[in-house]
């Protein structure tokens, strides 16, 4: 990217607002003029090209994208400037606003260590059928992608298709959004299948449908009023989720035949990325104190002793570059900020201390009644548990960092406030993706423990598959439980790959959840793999197991296993597939042994990437090697461990599991 930009390169950027002097150094051979992606407008819907039949000429054109580019007439370059990744996702809504070129390029300045380079995942159509060119280079501590196309290709499906492959592909968010761009873009990030409107006009139709199922539109500065699509006049609207701050975007109803059909809602806060603002890279043991939250010009500013860490806007916005900069700090403090300062300055402190809950950082924070009306009363209530003497403890703290990114993601995350945004609406929402579970055993003994431990947990659909591994239901008493149970028997020389496979092929679920009939699960175990899967979209996630019970010698033991990052090993019973990822890698091998092992190699050699999140919810029973298919000797787990305890313990996210102790027949 050393090369010169032409005479008719056009420049945008994103994310830049509390460092602008980086902007202009950013991207070599381009003085500019920049213009703010987030002030170029929307202009009105574009009139397709039509033939005497009244048929679309253009037979790869894109419906979802039915309005004019921003930019007109031939353009040779498009450059955009981001500061992070979460940025580059922030843009990807405001796509149809990049005008078509020959030639893009993306510049990211900063991105967190775990971040992987941005390679696109090129998406069937005209756009990739034109390239001739494309580099990707290491820029400082970001990276510079330039790709030339023989013909002119719209910008905005470059810059889409580079953030699907940086953050390993991106999953639709319903309902389809109707969007004024600038300001609403915070409320869809990554998301390509929005629908841009002029400010205060019609929504374009798409594929002679309504153009989106929910409008967004920017509040009046004077309070959350709106004008309705289609000539809907102002009106007022009503609350939904966590309570709102100040004035900012509604959701203006249910879309149908071109009129609103339910009454607008005010939507509060916006939501979280949870592909960027979320645990990965958590830190257990943290090398340095608790940093300050203070107000800082137009802004905010994170400080520990005399050292700046890192500036944020007035809005509030948190990046992935700005988590990766706290991560080893033990803690935030947050003071009450002044009530006259105004409702902005409070939902910037409340969208602030929702990023930090969602990133894992824990918070200290101050009573303030106004930041906690706006984060609603999960998280407030997993804030006010904070306090400088627990953070003092690492386990302490990363029992308190679960608890609080829990109530973050589940309050504040993006799928879930839209979900309840539709529902506030009026608008059907998908059901729950159900999880199966996969519970085969060889012990008639166990099934009543094994099946306890699945009866507890909670926030999930789920249901029970219990394969009978060389005996019959009628040697097994299979307790009363609220699941829906599906059994299934197999004869003891069936290997234990084989078994689960049958027990897949009855499943119903759209995730597959494999779990031992031995070991102990806390109550939100499953509910933290799916948390885990949305936050990191991997294929297969699963937790560490830190915590095993070392049955022969009466002891706990903790052991230093990296958790919160991606990696190739999971504990076998914690694994939990997506149906698409199990099938494509052939499902369990027909093996009697290390079939938990062979799946985690499938999954990766098709392309699959695997997840292992915190292993507070899970304890793993260890007897002697001779009962188990993982043949690891008792004394292994005593080399390298960092906690240790006389009996079976457990942390406070396993909610004190003594009461299921069981005696396992050798």
């Amino acid at each position: 990217m050393t090369r010169t930009a032409t005479r008719s390169a056009w420049g945008t950027w994103i994310g830049f607002e509390s460092c602008p002097m980086l902007l202009g150094r950013l991207v070599e051979g381009f003085a500019g003029p920049w213009t703010p992606l987030d002030d170029v407008p929307v202009p009105g819907p574009a009139a397709a090209p039509v033939d005497d039949a009244g048929e679309d000429r253009d037979e790869n054109r894109d419906e979802s994208r039915d309005v004019e580019p921003a930019v007109t007439g031939a353009i040779g370059c498009v450059v955009l400037a981001v500061r992070s990744p979460a940025d580059l996702r922030r843009a990807v809504p405001l796509r149809g606003l990049l005008p078509a070129t020959t030639r893009v390029r993306i510049a990211v300045a900063d991105v967190p260590p775990w971040a992987a380079q941005p390679l696109p995942v090129a998406a069937p159509g005209a756009c990739w059928r034109h390239l001739t060119e494309m580099r990707v280079s290491r820029r400082g501590r970001g990276w510079h992608l330039d790709a030339a196309f023989t013909e002119p290709v719209p910008a905005g499906d470059v810059v889409a298709h580079v953030a699907n492959g940086l953050f390993g592909g991106c999953e639709a968010v319903t309902p389809v959004a109707g969007l004024e761009g600038g300001v609403t873009a915070d409320w869809r990030p990554g998301d390509p299948n929005v629908t841009l409107t002029p400010p205060g006009g019609p929504v374009p139709d798409r594929r002679d449908a309504p153009g989106c199922d929910l409008p967004l539109r920017r509040a009046e500065a004077d309070g959350p009023v709106l004008a309705g699509p289609v000539g809907a006049g102002p009106v007022a609207a009503g609350s939904v989720g966590a309570g709102s701050v100040g004035a900012g975007p509604v959701a203006a109803g249910s879309v149908g035949a071109g009129s609103v059909v339910d009454r607008p809602v005010a939507a509060g806060l916006p939501p979280l990325d949870e592909a960027v603002v979320n645990p990965i890279g958590f830190r257990r043991h943290p090398s340095q104190e608790t940093a300050a939250l203070a107000a800082h010009r137009d802004g905010f500013v994170v400080t520990l002793g005399g050292n700046r860490l890192v500036r944020l806007p007035a809005s509030g916005r948190v990046t992935d570059v700005d988590v990766a900069r706290l991560r080893e700090v033990r803690g935030i403090e947050v003071p009450a900020f002044d009530s006259q300062a105004g409702q902005g300055r409070t939902s910037g402190v409340a969208r602030v201390v929702a990023a930090l809950s969602a990133a894992g950082i824990p918070v200290l924070a101050a009573p303030d009644p106004a930041r906690d009306r706006a984060l609603g009363p999960a998280l407030a209530a997993a804030l006010a548990a904070v306090t400088g003497e627990a953070l003092a403890s690492d386990l302490r703290r990363e029992e308190l960092s679960v608890r609080l990114r829990r109530a973050a993601l589940r309050e504040h995350g993006a799928a879930a406030r839209w979900r309840r945004l539709a529902l506030a609406a009026g608008l059907p929402v998908p059901p729950d993706p159900k999880v199966s579970i996969l519970l085969c055993t060889r012990r008639p003994e166990m099934v009543p423990f094994a099946v306890e431990q699945m009866e507890r947990q909670r926030g999930v659909s789920a249901e029970l598959i219990v394969g009978l591994h060389g005996f019959t239901a009628r040697e097994a008493a299979i307790p009363r439980t609220r699941l829906p149970v599906t059994v299934i028997e197999a004869p003891a020389a069936t290997p234990f790959g084989e078994v689960l496979n049958r027990m897949a092929a009855v499943a119903s679920g759209s995730y597959l959840a494999k779990v031992d009939d031995d070991d102990w699960y806390g109550p939100d175990h499953l509910a933290d793999l799916l948390l885990a899967r949305r936050y990191s979209g991997a294929h297969l996630v699963g937790s560490a197991a830190e915590f095993v019970y070392l049955e022969s010698l009466d002891v706990t033991i903790r052991r230093c296993i990296g958790t919160e990052r991606f990696a190739p090993l999971v504990a076998g019973g914690t694994m939990l597939v997506t149906r698409a990822a199990f099938e494509a890698a052939g499902g369990f091998r027909p093996l009697a042994r290390t079939v938990d092992g062979q799946l985690l190699q499938a999954v990766e050699a098709v392309g699959g990437r695997i997840y292992r999140t915190h292993g507070l919810g899970y304890v793993l029973r260890r007897r002697s090697a001779y009962g188990h298919t993982w043949r690891q000797p008792v004394q292994s787990f005593l080399a390298s461990y960092q906690e240790q305890w006389r009996g079976l313990v457990f942390n406070e996210l396993m909610e004190d599991g003594a009461r299921w102790r069981a005696e396992v027949r050798t």
